[in-house]
């Protein structure tokens, strides 16, 4: 049967079985925004009930936890952890009370779990409470930008190794194109010359570095402003909690979790989410210009500059016969302007915050959460699909670097400038290559060229 529950406010009614009370059930009336319910992101479910875990063994370990209801909520922490009751977990992580109906969604839950448990009635709070008990040691503003630090540090790893995987491909083809030439290019016009190889290779180390920057930034959101509670000054903390939370959530995640130096800056400023963020837009950034160049590369042969190919995945147009598009690296540009603007949005939370809290902490959430899904599951697709299929054409890089004039600088040493011009000019007059005019006139043959190419593309040690 439907149950009814008061708080100061007057009584609501709470659907049949349901293990949230009426602070979730107000939460649901309130804030119901989008489909992005906080069950949608387990690994902030994980974070919020290993911290109710580990205050509830600290609550043990110093007396102010009776064991009986300790050991209840602790089950009752388990059985979520193992992935039980997510269905109860039903606030909007856009919630507007900067994370209390998240909290009290976690509490509430946890409670009338843990009182089936030890045969109780649901609701019955006066023997467990989700305040009193639950939520003992902690408060919203210390627990829930908690959570969102652990749960960051999980979700990036997922991100961090498909970067990693998309550099290894990268590098796979830096090394199938290093014997590849072609000319390199600056402000859209073409420089000197160099290999396909050695342009992957710049691509690869490029998301290599993204990946060690967004893991030196997010290994730091293991030192968390928990045990701070409201404002900083630990007031609703029984003495001994502080270092008995952080050895119990340190030993039941496998992480070193810390506190914060100085608790009130952790509980005031949200600039690690913002310097966290700020690695994962960069990240997009590199990837998106990585695109823009596959791109360009693979421009149709005969309108552009095709010395790459694409694979083939889904027709390019309704209208026009035959024409492939480059959609994969397509859909990693529309992903890079979406990180680019989540990223805004936590700029914007993070420095909105007053006083001593920031209560815009959902939506930084909500941002980054966003920013990594997209970021992850799009370069695992654009590793996967498009990567490995790329081929060079090779006769169509050549034939762009030796129509190039470009390349003349390469034969400066050997003939000297004056003739190196003389040659330059005469290709511009007549329309001809630099490699045509040098032929005829008798002062170099194809394959002395090809060898100081290949010369020249090599880098010195």
């Amino acid at each position: 049967m439907p149950r009814l529950e008061t708080d100061n406010l007057g009584q609501r009614t709470l659907p049949d079985g349901a293990l949230y009370g009426i602070n979730t059930q107000r939460g649901l009336e309130n804030f119901d925004i989008s489909s992005a319910r906080i069950s949608k992101t387990p690994e902030l479910i994980q974070a919020l009930v290993a911290i109710k875990k580990a205050a509830a063994r600290a609550n043990l370990e110093i007396g102010v936890l009776n064991p009986d209801k300790a050991r209840a909520i602790i089950a009752a922490c388990d059985e979520v952890l193992a992935g039980d009751h997510r269905d109860q977990f039903v606030v909007n992580l856009l919630e507007g009370s900067g994370g209390t109906s998240i909290n009290m969604n976690i509490n509430e839950v946890i409670a009338n779990r843990a009182l089936i448990l030890l045969g109780r009635a649901l609701g019955e709070y006066d023997y467990i409470h989700p305040n009193d008990h639950i939520n003992r040691g902690q408060s919203t503003n210390d627990v829930l930008p908690s959570a969102v630090k652990l749960a960051l540090h999980d979700k990036c790893q997922v991100l961090i190794a498909a970067l990693d995987d998309l550099a290894t491909a990268l590098n796979h083809k830096a090394h199938d194109f290093a014997h590849v030439l072609k000319i390199g290019r600056t402000c859209m016009q073409a420089a000197q010359p160099m290999t396909l190889g050695q342009e992957f290779g710049g691509y690869a180390t490029a998301v290599e570095r993204s990946a060690r920057m967004i893991q030196n930034m997010v290994d730091r959101m293991l030192v968390l402003p928990l045990g701070g509670t409201a404002i900083g000054t630990g007031l609703g903390a029984a003495p001994g909690y502080l270092d008995a939370v952080y050895r119990h959530l340190s030993a039941d995640i496998g992480k070193p979790v810390s506190p914060a130096e100085n608790l009130f800056d952790g509980l005031q400023n949200s600039d690690g989410f913002a310097r966290v963020s700020s690695e994962i837009r960069i990240a997009a950034e590199v990837l998106g210009k990585i695109c823009l160049d596959l791109i360009i590369l693979s421009s149709g042969t005969k309108s552009g500059i095709g010395e790459i190919r694409l694979p083939a995945v889904q027709s390019g147009s309704s209208i026009m016969p035959g024409k492939v598009n480059p959609v994969l690296p397509m859909m990693m540009q529309q992903i890079t302007y979406a990180v680019v603007g989540n990223d805004a949005a936590v700029s914007l939370a993070s420095l909105g915050g007053q006083l001593e809290i920031n209560h815009f902490e959902p939506v930084i959430a909500s941002r980054l959460f966003d920013s990594i899904d997209l970021l992850s599951r799009g370069t695992r697709i654009f590793t996967e699909k498009c990567i490995p299929g790329i081929t060079a054409q090779e006769e169509q890089a050549l034939e762009n670097l030796l129509g190039s004039s470009a390349l003349a600088t390469v034969f400066v040493p050997q003939l000297g400038y004056a003739k190196t011009s003389q040659i330059v000019k005469k290709a511009e007059a007549n329309g001809q290559s630099f490699v045509d005019v040098a032929v005829e006139m008798g002062l170099l043959d194809r394959n002395q060229i090809l060898d100081q190419l290949h010369r020249a593309t090599q880098v010195p040690e």
